[in-house]
Parts: structure tokens; C-alpha cells; sequence
């Protein structure tokens, strides 16, 4: 609470300024439904989620500016016991930006990584095999970048997600067509220091490599990569595929091995070693796309498959229908419940998805 209150005074000494400097002010936001059918398919076996985000802009000079979010949320369904809604500050920051350094203090959306899906430098969020798009949630921090040249920068972060501090440092440089940047930081969520890279580029394909090495002061060391590329095709609009490859140390070789209580906490959302994914994006014209997606779990040899089209209305409605399909080689594994399994009640192996989302 003391944070928050910290938080809302730098926003009010701010906003205070308003009538004696010259200001634009904007309203942006969007307004998303993301409902679920599972199987088997039936009036009662659903889920719905309902989130409208209008976001305010205040531009006070071209150095100053302060941004606020707010989230208005309802779910309904098999994901909430009965119907659930609640209000959030998801962003309330001001951010100070010069010609060589920028300063933005207060509730923000924490950024790292260039992978697809898993993203092992990213400390405060974990996307899911269901939704692998997670919107940022705004985290307590303070964050400040130095440029040192035209292509690098040192980027240092100081935040507060769950109640507990993370610190972190960041360098980044451009060498050539290739990114790279070195992590080091304190998670005392998780009593552990990491150290991590991530590296982008192009060659004749586009490519990426992103890891972290995770120390706790009690127990054994981990570490999670990714190996990923992609390349676009002249089909149609556009196809884009890419592929990827992740091993995380830390996870468990079949069922028996699984730790399914962290997953159903969430601080698991991957319960396995090895996984490859492939995805496909083509645009059959300049409003209507097809996605296709296939995340496979190598120690089991169970996956599942995503199949969506969508297409945009009105230049700011995107409308997209999604199957999932999931299932196995032999066996049970994570994506193939049978007898046996800790999830079997709980994991449905066909889904249909409808996702609305409308800017304004």
C-alpha cells in the first residue's frame, strides 16, 4: 500500500502541473471478449472473459508525459466459480524521456525477451500453451535506460510484482543486423539470481536465441533456452513460419515426474524438459488470416494443435474462431489426459475459442 501511495503522489504532483504548462490529452483503449467451449460440448462446460481497457494519455512537454490504464474485467463460467468481476490500475506511470536517457516510474508492462511462447528472461510473466499472447500486467517499478552510443544502451529495473523486490541489469547493443543483450538480476520471490541473454537477427532466415541461467541459494541450479527462426513466404499476402526449439532443465521427464501442484498454482505453465512448436501465419488478404500453431512436448510425445481464422472489420475489430485440438503418440502425457492422469477432470482435449477485440 505504501508503493501504491507512493505512486499516486508522484502521479498527483504531475497532474497538478497541468495548468501552468500547455497539454494534450488522448483516450485510447480496447474492448475484448474472449470466450472458450470445451468439450464435450455443452450450455455448461464454458468459459467467458470480458475486459475493457481505456487507457489516458497527458502529454505535458515532449520530455513529460503520464499514462493511466484502467481494466474493467468479468469472467463467467467453468473458469470462475460464479460470475467474477473486479476493477484494476493495470498502468499508471510518468515517463521522462531526453535525448540520452528516459525514466518511467510508477505501474508499467515489463518487456523482455525476443522469443515466441516461452520467453525465459521474462521474470514476471508466464504465457500459457492456451493463451501464449498474455497481456503485460503493470507491475510497481522503477526503470531507467542511458544510451551510450546510437546502438547500445544500459537498462536497470527495480519492481515489486507479487509484494517482493526484483532487480535487474540490462545491456543491449546492436552489432551488424543482430541484437544482443546480457541480464543479471536479484528475484527475492524466489529467494534465486539470474543471468541471461537473448540474441536476434537475420541471415538469409530470421533467428533468435534466448536463455537464462537461474541460481537459487538453496537447491539446484536451472536453466531454460530457446532456439527459434522464421521466414516469410510470397503466398497470397504473406505466410510466415517459424519454429522453435525449448529445453528447460528444471521440468519433468513424463507424468510421474510432473509438478502439477506448481501448475496449478501458476508458477508452472510448462511442465515438461523439451518442447518444439511450430507456427504458421498467412494472410489471405489485406483483412482476412489463418493461424496455425502446433506446440509438441518431446518426453511425452504429446501436443496440440491450433487452428484460427480471423479477418478485421471497420479497420479496428479483429474477429478470429480458434480450435484446439489435443492429444498424443502413446500413452498419457501433459496434453493427453486418460486414466491416471492429475488432470484428467480438469483438461479438455477439444476447445472452441471466439476472441473479439475492438480499439478505440
Amino acid at each position: 500500500m505504501r508503493r501504491v501511495g507512493v505512486l499516486w503522489g508522484l502521479l498527483g504532483v504531475v497532474l497538478g502541473s497541468v495548468a501552468q504548462a500547455e497539454v494534450s490529452t488522448n483516450i485510447a483503449g480496447s474492448l475484448r471478449s474472449r470466450s472458450y467451449l470445451f468439450s464435450p460440448l455443452d450450455s455448461e462446460n464454458y468459459s467467458s472473459e470480458f475486459n475493457v481497457r481505456p487507457e489516458f494519455t497527458v502529454a505535458f512537454s515532449e520530455e513529460l508525459s503520464s499514462v493511466v490504464t484502467v481494466n474493467a474485467q468479468r469472467v463467467i463460467g467453468q473458469a470462475a466459480k460464479k460470475s467474477e468481476g473486479q476493477l484494476t490500475v493495470d498502468r499508471a506511470f510518468i515517463d521522462y524521456r531526453f535525448e540520452k536517457w528516459d525514466l518511467r516510474i510508477g505501474r508499467q508492462a515489463i518487456n523482455m525477451g525476443s522469443a515466441l511462447i516461452w520467453n525465459p528472461i521474462d521474470l514476471v510473466d508466464f504465457n500459457t500453451a492456451l493463451n501464449f499472447a498474455v497481456e503485460k500486467r503493470g507491475v510497481d517499478s522503477a526503470r531507467a535506460a542511458i544510451s551510450l552510443t546510437p546502438t547500445s544502451r544500459v537498462l536497470g529495473l527495480v519492481a515489486f510484482p507479487d509484494g517482493k523486490a526484483l532487480s535487474l541489469l540490462r545491456g543491449e547493443t546492436l552489432l551488424g543486423s543482430t541484437g544482443l543483450a546480457l541480464l543479471a538480476a536479484d528475484d527475492r520471490r524466489r529467494d534465486e539470481q539470474i543471468i541471461g541473454v537473448d540474441v536476434k537477427g537475420d541471415l538469409w532466415v530470421g533467428y533468435w536465441v534466448e536463455g537464462a541461467v537461474h541460481l537459487p541459494r538453496e537447491g539446484k541450479a536451472s536453466y531454460r533456452v530457446v532456439v527459434g527462426v522464421d521466414y516469410s513466404f510470397t503466398v497470397l499476402e504473406r505466410l510466415t513460419l517459424s519454429a522453435q526449439y525449448y529445453r528447460d532443465s528444471s521440468g519433468g521427464t513424463g507424468v510421474d515426474d510432473y509438478d502439477f501442484t506448481a501448475y496449478l498454482e501458476g508458477r508452472r505453465p510448462f511442465l515438461g524438459r523439451q518442447y518444439v512448436s511450430l507456427m504458421a501465419d498467412l494472410g489471405l488478404n489485406e483483412i482476412t488470416f489463418l493461424k496455425l500453431s502446433i506446440i509438441g512436448n518431446l518426453e511425452d510425445r504429446s501436443g496440440f494443435v491450433s487452428l484460427g481464422v480471423g479477418r478485421y472489420f471497420f479497420d479496428n475489430l479483429e474477429v478470429t474462431v480458434r480450435g484446439l485440438l489435443l492429444g498424443g503418440v502413446s500413452g498419457i502425457g501433459e496434453y493427453k489426459p486418460g486414466s491416471g492422469h492429475p488432470l484428467e477432470g480438469a483438461l479438455s482435449t477439444r476447445t472452441l475459442e471466439l476472441y473479439l477485440d475492438w480499439r478505440f
